[in-house]
């Protein structure tokens, strides 16, 4: 079973050697995140609640921040990466983060098969 919660933070960024986005700018990011494991007793994978909890813990982390202090090369694609790595950590079976720097532009990273 699958189950996915998303969250907001503000960040700046730049990306090094980008002839545009090398320059400091912001984004309202969006980060999706699905996780999967089997339903307990309780009829849950996991509690929406926690999943939430630990995502923005997280993401407090980056909000409000010039990301290039936490990420060498901030690229959506590296976001997915940490915040995966991050989820991680916490002992979250994360199989999918998906990262919107703004509504039409977004990198995914999947652990599933």
């Amino acid at each position: 079973m699958r189950i996915g919660v998303y969250e907001k933070f503000s960040a700046a960024h730049s990306i090094p050697g980008h002839e545009k986005c090398g320059k400091l700018h912001g984004h309202n990011f969006r980060v999706e995140v699905e996780i999967e494991g089997e339903v307990k007793e309780n009829g849950m994978v996991m509690d929406f609640y926690d999943l939430k909890r630990i995502l923005k813990d997280i993401l407090n982390e980056f909000d409000h921040r010039i990301l290039n202090e936490i990420i060498e090369i901030p690229t959506s694609e590296n976001i997915c990466i940490e915040i995966a790595n991050r989820l991680k950590k916490r002992g979250v079976n994360v199989v999918r983060v998906r990262v919107f720097e703004s509504d039409d532009k977004w990198a995914e990273l999947s652990l599933s098969d």
